[in-house]
Parts: C-alpha cells; sequence; structure tokens
C-alpha cells in the first residue's frame, strides 16, 4: 500500500471520508470528523497488511470506527461535563439542543394543538426524540400502560383531525 503516496490516497478515499459523515448523520461539526477520518485514514494507511484482505474495506472500517469512537467520547463527555455561570448551572450544549428542538417541533404545534399535554408529550418524545414507550415511561415516573394510553388517545385524536383531509383528497380522485 506504500507504493502510493498519502496525498494521492487522501484524493482517492475522499468520498468515503465524506460518505462516513453522511451516514452516520454527522453535519453539526462536519469539520472536526473530517479531520478524524483524514487521522483514521492515514493510520489504516500505516498499519495496512494487504495479505489480511483488500485496503478499501479496511481503510472503511478504520474510519467509520474512528468516527463512531469519537462520537461516543463526545456524548460521554456532555453527559457529565456541566457549565456553572454563578447560580445557574447549563448541561454543555443545552442551548443548541434546545434551539434545534424548538426547530423541529414548532411547525407541529398546529397539529398537536388539540392534545394533552400528556398527548403531546408523547408524540414529540416518540417521533422528534426517537424515544421507545418503556423510555418515557420510565423517564416519567408512570407505567407503560399509562403513555400506551396516551399513545392511543393522541393517535385517536391526530385521526380524528385529520379525517377531514383524508376524505377531500379521495374525492379529488386519489
Amino acid at each position: 500500500m506504500h507504493d502510493q503516496p498519502f496525498e494521492q490516497l487522501v484524493t482517492d478515499y475522499e468520498p468515503l471520508l465524506k460518505s462516513c459523515i453522511q451516514k452516520l448523520n454527522l453535519y453539526r461539526d462536519y469539520e472536526e470528523y473530517y479531520q478524524i477520518g483524514m487521522i483514521a485514514l492515514w493510520t489504516a494507511y500505516c498499519q495496512f497488511d494487504p495479505e489480511k484482505g483488500a485496503f478499501p474495506a479496511y481503510a472503511q472500517k478504520v474510519v467509520r470506527g474512528h468516527m463512531l469512537m469519537f462520537m461516543k467520547k463526545e456524548q460521554h463527555f456532555s453527559e457529565r461535563h456541566l457549565l456553572h455561570d454563578d447560580d445557574t448551572t447549563y448541561r454543555l450544549a443545552d442551548n443548541d439542543a434546545e434551539e434545534a428542538f424548538e426547530a423541529v417541533t414548532a411547525p407541529l404545534e398546529e397539529y398537536l394543538h388539540p392534545l394533552s399535554a400528556r398527548e403531546r408529550l408523547w408524540v414529540l418524545e416518540t417521533f422528534v426524540q426517537q424515544k421507545k414507550l418503556g423510555q418515557i415511561a420510565t423517564e416519567q415516573g408512570v407505567s407503560p400502560n399509562t403513555v400506551a394510553s396516551w399513545r392511543k388517545q393522541a393517535l385517536k385524536k391526530l385521526r380524528d383531525r385529520f379525517k377531514p383531509l383524508h376524505r377531500e383528497a379521495g374525492a379529488d380522485g386519489m
């Protein structure tokens, strides 16, 4: 593998780096993950043993693995480190998370208006936060059956709200 200069390898494997970033949905710190991918590519370049397989597959595994390890470290750090400002405590990156959450949920408010607070919580936690029923129950300190009842009522209200729209679409020949 060392018969090719690393600069050429970077040019050849740039699509791999970008693909890994895209597949892992790493849009927030793109440059940082791109740099991690470059370091991982260098590691793969230095450690590659041609007797054990093809370089492209090995490079892909190493690059993806390094990115996943960094993601895990970042998540671990943000979960355990708090920022303190006088009497107020902020979890690292909470402001960014809140802004992102608001940006996603704001357009949904029109549709969630008829739901109770608990039903709205179920919709947002399930579809925006990607949480499972049991996880929501644990976090809210209620039984899974209670959360299931929120789900049932929310779905019923949403179906009732959208039935007129569905009928109109069906009348148009759809």
